[in-house]
């Protein structure tokens, strides 16, 4: 690292390749590496990644797969499983540290991620997060604010800036046609689940007034929903009741389509329907305030694939550390809150 042979390396070999280098057919296809970044540079990241211990990452082998042609190599990568190595340093040379931000509760799930080491932080991650549910006023439906001081952990939560009076949240299990809504991975793909959501959609566009953003699982479920839609008809019908808006795949046109989005839902108490993928660009960092949206529909809920091989191993990790220290987080409770906090975005 201190010698960067690495780009040493690079700057002789592209001095040799200019010298050598031959026309080559403009047409060809063949994929170049960059002349910007050593290849060397890869192979040195990856072996510093194998001096750490085997809980903080592994080695996971992808096989290609014998019906996609598109795959015909083997290739294997080191993955990040623990994170809480990498605060080690700061956590040692700093007085304090603070994390901010709108989704780090549950506590304990923050502590074993970060501070897996710490014991004294988990407890206290732990136990701020147990009385913090304990004194949830259930009668207002509001959380309050709560602050948690221990000698390893200060947390910090307040209460939401709406008043539980403004908000209605409801589970909506069956659909206008009484068929029963599932968006599990093997059922929401099926006609009559595509079409059940469609007429669930048409139906609330008539009780909601301006603004109505509805969330999808994923991109490629909105694909799915609005090819159906277009062979039904159905997309049309609720274009009739409020002015249609997707969200764009390319990031530079979000600023633009939101724009277009906020006149239409702002303008008419008809308004507008936005909809947008959960975890995607427009999940986070946007406020949807007032008439922008007078109501969201979350359709399913987004569990990550639980036959990732990444995730396995994240899961069976915690579920190692759950044993043998007898503290921190399950897989399972893993997976659980990594849905939630994507629905809380």
């Amino acid at each position: 690292e201190k010698s960067r042979l690495s780009q040493k390396l690079l700057g002789f070999m592209n001095f040799q390749t200019s010298r050598e280098e031959v026309v080559s057919d403009k047409n060809s296809k063949d994929q170049k590496l960059s002349k910007h970044v050593s290849s060397m540079s890869f192979v040195e990241t990856f072996l510093d990644r194998l001096t750490g211990t085997s809980r903080e990452g592994k080695v996971i082998a992808e096989w290609p797969d014998e019906e996609d042609s598109c795959s015909s190599t083997a290739s294997f990568r080191f993955v990040q499983i623990s994170s809480a190595s990498q605060l080690d340093n700061i956590a040692k040379e700093a007085h304090a540290i603070v994390l901010a931000g709108g989704t780090l509760r549950p506590f304990s799930h923050v502590a074993a991620e970060l501070f897996a080491k710490d014991a004294e932080v988990m407890v206290a991650a732990s136990k701020a997060e147990a009385e913090l549910s304990d004194t949830y006023d259930h009668a207002t439906n509001g959380p309050p604010s709560s602050v948690q001081v221990t000698p390893s952990l200060t947390t910090f939560t307040c209460g939401h800036v709406i008043p539980p009076s403004n908000v209605l949240t409801s589970c909506l299990s069956i659909g206008p046609s009484s068929r029963k809504l599932d968006f599990r991975h093997a059922t929401r793909s099926t006609t009559e689940m595509i079409d059940e959501l469609g007429f669930s959609i048409l139906s609330l566009c008539d009780a909601v007034p301006n603004g109505f953003v509805v969330f999808l699982p994923s991109y490629r479920y909105e694909s799915q929903v609005f090819q159906r839609w277009r062979s039904t008809g159905m997309l049309q019908q609720i274009g009739k009741k409020k002015c249609i808006h997707r969200e764009p795949k390319n990031s530079r046109e979000v600023d633009d389509l939101l724009c277009r989005y906020s006149a239409k839902a702002s303008a008419t108490k008809e308004g507008a329907l936005l909809f947008s993928v959960m975890g995607g660009k427009m999940s986070e960092g946007i406020n949807f305030a007032d008439h922008l949206c007078r109501c969201v529909l979350v359709a399913g809920l987004p569990f990550p694939d639980i036959t990732d091989p990444i995730l396995k191993e994240k899961m069976s990790s915690l579920d190692k550390e759950k044993r043998d220290a007898g503290m921190g987080i399950t897989g399972q409770e893993y997976y659980q809150n990594l849905c939630m906090r994507t629905v809380n975005q």
